[in-house]
């Protein structure tokens, strides 16, 4: 029912203007939110990226192209931030933006954040939100004529660990492809920054060598889980480089299509463009989604 109050509203909005639209993943309050408060708050620090913290009401911003590409794309976007905050503009609306520039049509999601107490339990909650928005778009595909086929996930730092967690659960929508950005992968001791706190921000104080395991998406690849398009630095202090060569080995493993772009600098959070190189990666990601049938280049 939930899901389809917010799809009547979302056609509403998107019929009338063919403008960015922000729609609620739920009606009333998100399922295992039990704060009622909102503390949302965007800021802007002076020399820094802007972010979101204390999202307690997560929601689908839409981005449709003006022509869209010939196969029908969509791709959701999951912002970085270590759980506890979103990197909302680089790490969201500017991708957005490019991806529908490309033709593909583009939803930022603003997932839920860590807020103290604001949880039932936390650990569930992010990827709770992923999969409702995944429901979403799925159910809209058809007004909005995309492919379900070629719905995919980008998702940059902890997001990309959250893209990487939908592409390999047992259970649910997932995702026709990823395209993974500097992702914190592996939550496993070796291969987790002392500089990184998504671990911790995510599965709380105590955390067991099962929880590690269960939240390590490169020790559950399967031959079904998405092919993926990883693009990280190798001095990447936040999320060391071996979270990427763990995935990308594991897929190649399973015979699964993937392409892995490494920068030999760049550190992390780099968003589109790796300055240090100057280079931008994401025409590299629309020819591997091309070459893999998920993308067709419009004219």
């Amino acid at each position: 029912m939930k899901i389809i109050v917010a799809v009547s509203l979302m056609m509403t909005l998107w019929v009338n203007s063919r403008a960015q639209q922000v729609i609620p993943l739920y009606t009333g309050t998100a399922p295992g939110t039990v704060a009622t408060d909102n503390r949302e708050v965007f800021s802007r620090p002076a020399g820094s990226r802007p972010f979101v913290t204390n999202v307690t009401t997560p929601t689908l911003t839409v981005f449709v192209p003006a022509k869209q590409d010939a196969a029908h794309a969509a791709i959701i976007i999951c912002p970085g931030g270590g759980y506890s905050r979103l990197s909302i503009e680089d790490g969201g609306y500017e991708a957005a933006r490019l991806l529908a520039d490309s033709g593909i049509t583009a939803f930022v999601l603003k997932y839920r954040t860590w807020r103290d107490s604001a949880y039932t339990d936390y650990r569930y909650i992010p990827l709770e939100d992923l999969q409702q928005a995944m429901q979403l778009v799925h159910s809209m595909a058809i007004k909005m004529s995309i492919d379900t086929g070629r719905i995919g996930l980008l998702g940059f730092s902890a997001g990309g660990h959250l893209a990487a967690m939908a592409a390999t659960a047992p259970a649910g929508i997932r995702p026709a492809f990823t395209l993974l950005a500097y992702p914190v992968i592996s939550f496993t001791d070796s291969l987790t920054s002392r500089t990184s706190g998504s671990r911790r921000t995510l599965l709380g104080g105590h955390i067991t060598p099962a929880d590690k395991t269960a939240f390590s998406p490169e020790l559950h690849v399967t031959g079904a889980t998405p092919p993926a398009f990883i693009v990280q630095a190798e001095d990447d202090s936040t999320s060391l480089v071996g979270n990427s060569l763990a995935y990308y080995q594991a897929l190649v493993a399973k015979k699964v299509p993937a392409q892995l772009l490494l920068y030999q600098k760049g550190g992390h959070g780099f968003a589109l463009h790796n300055k240090v190189q100057d280079e931008y990666w994401m025409p590299a990601a629309l020819r591997w989604l091309a070459l893999n049938g998920f993308y067709k280049k419009i004219k």
